[in-house]
């Protein structure tokens, strides 16, 4: 006597698809799960830059020509001195000299800084670093709780 298997055969042409979603997913999870952290980081990275580059204005801002100031009462910026002290203040914070664009004027310093930014988890995707750049503004001022002669 035969024993039959009465259950009923299922075509097998689907076998593995499943395994193949997973992985899909799972990459798909996984980039987003870089982009979050590498892009974090970038943000972060981005606002240190900024703070830097304010930092580094408002030294150079305070580099005033006090001969000047002392015969007129007016305030102007010594740009030389104003130049050196922004380089000298990002160069201590780890800033390469060709990743940094100080413009000073009688009346303000503008600095610029760009820095890289390594990716962790987007390098597997071929993405190894983020540029990152900031900028800040800041003007000669006199005065402690107002600015002698008010704001331009």
């Amino acid at each position: 006597m035969t024993v039959h298997d009465r259950r009923p055969h299922r075509p097998r042409s689907d076998e593995g698809s499943a395994s193949v979603f997973v992985i899909g997913i799972v990459l798909v999870l996984f980039a987003v799960v870089g982009l979050v952290a590498d892009g974090g980081r970038a943000v972060n990275a981005r606002v240190a830059i900024v703070d830097d580059a304010e930092q580094a204005a408002r030294a150079a801002a305070n580099q005033l020509d006090v001969a000047h100031l002392r015969a007129t009462g007016e305030a102007r910026i010594d740009p030389g001195a104003a130049r050196d002290a922004a380089v000298d203040f990002l160069s201590v914070r780890g800033y390469a000299p060709g990743r940094m664009t100080v413009t000073a004027a009688d009346d303000q310093v503008t600095v610029e800084v760009e820095d890289v930014v390594p990716t962790v988890l987007l390098q597997l995707v071929g993405v190894d670093r983020f540029t990152v750049e900031g900028s800040a503004t800041a003007r000669a001022a006199v005065g402690i709780v107002t600015e002698i002669g008010g704001a331009p």
